[in-house]
């Protein structure tokens, strides 16, 4: 099929697996079914079909993509085109964010041929039109980018005139690290219960509150006080055009965990160094700290000045020890846990002696805290950290554990908390879910659950969705399996 030849066709021309719901997002389904494509989560899956699949995400599609880069730099012929923000795209990693805000076509021949979800069919713009539609429709910083066909795509017959596909290479390079840390300057103040406040100054940087010396079981270590908590905080207002429901759920969920801090830190546990107002360990691998460390090393030039001897290599974050390199991922299993792996050298890295409060855990922390009460854009890092872990697990547990496809951005965030936390498991989840045929009931069931060992933290869960909900930050959306993201009750966008 030449790509004219589907113009104003609609999706149910392409999909015999029955996925043509016109408030579905089918902008990577119908390029993936033209280019006969089975890539990540596809339309047989989702629909229990009996045909052939074709994926149905974006990012995934992206990321199989041999070659991807910016537009202006794309080569001659057919290729692929994406548009999002420029900040949910991380050519380095060859990684696209899975947003709402997000689209694909195909272009040939001086147009883009795509799928409108809104005209519910497929048509074609010029670059230049296309990428005005998605700066109206999106708002932000979007940036086009192209990605060469992915190997076994059947690729379109070419129109009048149109350039052979020809190979790409995209011309990427890391960030530089700066050398030099500044070390702060650490005082103590001894307070009434015998415990230590730290306070810190760096160079140009007039002092600021670290954290409070305490200990837990057999640990030593650092944590904030609520009466000496300060700078700033998460808001879910500064967030809603970026995630919408998700920044209802993220607010929910750090209300109880941080007070929305971005600076919150504690160093007093197993897992060595929890920081920021997601509340992030250090200790599990591939997951929460080390996950923010790896995109600040790579992104943030504040974190670079502050944290000179971090680079990551290879997607790994690995420590300059001056006549080498060491990898701070290796997994180590668990003392006494067989089955649980953590990563002791990026613990000790931040925390060296579980036992004790040392230079370097207060040179650690002091940093840190520095970042987050003065960067803006590390802190909108951390929310988006947050907000990848949290739709993953969604995506990959709890909607398949709970069958959410269509259920509540309210209910989603309950079980979002439980599980974040710890409180409750998958048993408890699934009868509080199955004794109440209500919303309303589901939810009351959900905030009981870890009740007895945590009564504030459920009480604050209750709280805090019922101030979301009367706020319109949450009970607007549903999850749609499909696109792993919280839909719109009104269907998506363009």
């Amino acid at each position: 099929m030449k790509l004219s030849d589907a113009l104003n066709k609609t999706i149910s021309d392409f999909c015999n697996n029955n996925f043509s719901n016109a408030t579905d997002n089918h902008c990577a389904h119908f390029v993936c079914h033209l280019l006969q494509l089975d890539v990540g989560y596809d339309c047989k899956t989702h629909k229990n079909g009996s045909y052939p699949g074709a994926g149905l995400r974006v990012q995934e599609l992206f990321a199989v993509c041999p070659q991807v880069g910016d537009w202006g730099k794309a080569p001659a012929g057919m290729k692929l085109v994406f548009v999002t923000d420029k900040s949910n795209v991380d050519l380095v990693a060859h990684t696209m964010r899975n947003v709402p805000k997000k689209h694909v076509g195909i272009f040939s021949d001086g147009f883009i041929y795509h799928y409108s979800n809104v005209q519910r069919s497929v048509v074609r713009q010029t670059p230049d039109e296309f990428i005005a539609r998605f700066k109206a429709a999106y708002g932000g910083n979007q940036g086009l980018f192209f990605g060469t066909f992915p190997p076994n795509s059947t690729i379109p017959g070419l129109e009048t005139g149109a350039v052979p596909v020809t190979p790409a290479v995209a011309e990427v390079r890391p960030a530089p690290v700066s050398p030099g840390a500044p070390q702060p300057t650490i005082r103590q103040v001894t307070v009434s219960s015998g415990k230590v406040d730290y306070f810190a100054s760096l160079p140009g940087v007039a002092e600021f509150y670290v954290a409070r010396s305490t200990n837990y079981e057999s640990f030593r270590g650092l944590m904030q006080p609520s009466s000496k908590l300060t700078g700033p905080r998460y808001a879910v207002e500064d967030f809603l055009d970026e995630y919408g429901a998700l920044a209802g759920l993220l607010g929910v969920l750090a209300a109880s965990e941080s007070g929305g801090y971005f600076n919150r830190i504690n160093t007093y546990d197993r897992a060595a160094f929890t920081f920021g107002f997601f509340q992030l360990a250090a200790h599990t691998p591939n997951d929460n700290l080390i996950l923010l460390f790896r995109r600040a090393a790579n992104e943030n030039p504040e974190f670079r000045a502050l944290f000179p001897d971090l680079k990551l290599i290879d997607g790994v974050l690995h420590r300059n020890l001056g006549t080498h390199q060491v990898s701070l991922e290796k997994s180590y299993p668990r003392p006494g846990h067989a089955t649980e792996k953590n990563l002791k050298d990026f613990m000790v890295y931040l925390n060296a002696q579980g036992d004790l409060i040392d230079d370097s855990e207060l040179s650690a922390a002091a940093r840190m805290v520095h970042l987050a009460n003065s960067s803006n854009a590390f802190n909108r890092l951390q929310v988006n950290v947050a907000a990848g872990i949290t739709m993953k697990k969604i995506r990959d547990a709890y909607s398949n554990w709970y069958n959410l496809n269509g259920v509540s951005d309210l209910i989603c965030t309950a079980i979002a908390d439980i599980h974040h936390q710890g409180r409750g498991s998958k048993t408890d989840v699934r009868n509080a879910l199955s004794s109440a045929s209500s919303q309303q009931g589901k939810l009351v069931a959900l905030c009981k659950i870890g009740q007895a060992s945590y009564p504030e933290r459920c009480a604050n869960l209750k709280k805090s969705l019922e101030s979301a909900a009367a706020k319109g930050y949450l009970n607007i959306s549903v999850f749609d399996k499909a696109s792993g993201l919280f839909k719109p009750s009104q269907g998506w966008p363009v």
